[in-house]
């Protein structure tokens, strides 16, 4: 568990990092771009890696905590047992997409090949791989909780929570 909180830390760290940069990036192009009609030629490229990054680097852990954004159409209707079955259900097919999604970016990687981004000259494969191994991730977090939530082994406040 310990272990989970560094890691947690650590990632948390990263993004508050990408936050601020593209924060400061838009600024400077913005800036730039009004003020000396010089925007920041590589601005496209580094919003579109901080974006991508941002939501691959933090979906594991998310995936992880349980804290995705949920629509509780169903929640009232299931109580213990049969609603940590939904929930583990839920957990396992959502692990299954995020496979597909991991294997479909990796295959997407392949087919990028040598293509680099015009300004950067990064290559686009290695964001795509990236994607694709943070996808995998995000599927071991799934995979993780669906067991948890079969076993009856969730953390208290998310017990309370199927109780309540």
């Amino acid at each position: 568990m310990a272990i989970l909180t560094s890691l947690d830390r650590v990632i948390g760290w990263i993004l508050n990092f990408l936050v601020a940069a593209m924060m400061i990036l838009t600024f400077v192009d913005v800036v730039g771009r009004q003020l000396f009609d010089s925007p920041l030629i590589i601005a496209p490229e580094l919003t579109t890696i901080g974006l991508a990054a941002m939501v691959y680097v933090g979906l594991p852990m998310v995936s992880l905590r349980d804290e995705h954004i949920t629509i509780s159409l169903f929640e009232n209707l299931f109580r213990g047992r049969v609603q940590r079955i939904k929930r583990g259900l839920v957990a396992l097919v959502l692990s299954g997409a995020s496979v597909v999604l991991a294997e479909r970016l990796w295959v997407q990687g392949g087919k990028l090949g040598a293509e680099v981004m015009m300004f950067l000259q990064l290559d686009k494969s290695y964001i795509a791989y990236g994607m694709s191994i943070m996808s995998a991730l995000t599927a071991l977090a799934f995979l993780s909780r669906a067991v948890q939530h079969f076993t009856g082994a969730e953390p208290p406040e998310q017990q309370k929570a199927a109780e309540a």
